[in-house]
């Protein structure tokens, strides 16, 4: 203890400026969960006090206008999670946590450069989500079993499940889509489409309509021949832009890159990324830096415009 009175004495000779800022906050209280930690051995009770800490941090970050100071940080964050999971394996929050951050971090910075990588972060991602639904529904055998079997487990779920739900839609997704050269990872396609439905059921419009986002990749990255449906994509991503009035831009760069490119409609694709590319930046604060990712994409897909049509 009395290490930690001479830690924060050094802290306050500090410029009140900088203490003022929510990263030297995080940095500064994250360090003295660790010291703690490392001193008597880290306790449920720790782990959970500190989780607001760390559902603030992660607030901060979606805020921030600068991808790649987001790029460079979100990772030893994610481990830090991981850290205090080990410690506390059966918290359903850190799980979650985890499972937003690996599949949004993959998404973001990963899938357009490295897709060896971005299929490992979102097979950790999923495996987070699908701990916490095992954990949730008491059912460790809850994924397992025929597409009958599953629709009906998808259907116990409650409200309280649906993050970890989306997150596993996302998560999965983001994996098949790297992997549909695997025969098994092609054969789990057809368990995403229910879990999607499900979320839609206890909320439509979480995570800025998540599901009639997913909904409308699930049917519009692909031909008729294998599964897609145009009219369900156009449908569903519609929908999505609706109910955010168009502020989430990942909706509309979604909406381009599959349903507007498998159909082969330039005009659409054209609209969708300069709208995104011209959008204010603070179209949607709290939303600042997946905005300002669409927007990114958005420039670099329309530069691989010809290409495409």
């Amino acid at each position: 203890m009395e290490i930690l009175r001479k830690l924060k004495t050094q802290a306050r000779s500090l410029s009140s400026r900088s203490l003022e800022t929510p990263y030297f906050k995080f940095v500064f209280r994250s360090f003295l969960v660790l010291f703690v930690c490392t001193s008597i051995g880290c306790s449920s009770l720790i782990v959970k006090t500190s989780l607001p800490l760390f559902e603030d941090q992660a607030d901060v970050m979606k805020t921030e206008s600068d991808p790649e100071l987001a790029r460079l940080a979100i990772p030893a964050q994610l481990k830090m999670l991981e850290g205090f999971l080990q410690s506390e394996p059966d918290n359903l929050d850190l799980q979650r946590l985890l499972a937003e951050g690996f599949c949004s971090y993959s998404f973001a910075f990963l899938e357009d450069v490295d897709q060896e990588r971005a299929s490992k972060w979102y097979l950790r991602g999923k495996n987070y989500a699908l701990s916490t639904l095992q954990s949730l529904t008491g059912d460790p055998e809850f994924s397992k079993g025929d597409l009958k079997i599953w629709e009906r487990n998808l259907k116990k779920l409650d409200s309280t499940a649906l993050p970890a739900l989306y997150w596993l839609t996302q998560c999965w997704g983001g994996w098949l889509t790297m992997n549909l050269h695997n025969p098994f990872a092609f054969a789990d396609i057809s368990r995403i489409e229910p879990a999607l439905k499900q979320v839609l059921v206890l909320d439509s419009s979480f995570y800025y309509a998540g599901a009639h986002r997913g909904l409308g990749v699930f049917y519009g990255s692909r031909t008729k021949v294998l599964g897609g449906n145009p009219e369900k994509a156009k449908a569903n991503f519609d929908k999505s832009l609706s109910i955010t009035e168009r502020k989430f831009l990942i909706n509309s760069f979604l909406f381009a890159k599959t349903y507007a490119v498998q159909n082969q409609d330039r005009d659409l694709f054209e609209r969708l990324l300069n709208e995104i590319v011209e959008a204010p930046d603070d179209l949607l604060p709290e939303e600042r830096l997946a905005n300002e990712i669409a927007k990114l994409k958005a420039k670099a897909l329309l530069d691989s415009m010809d290409d495409l049509f």
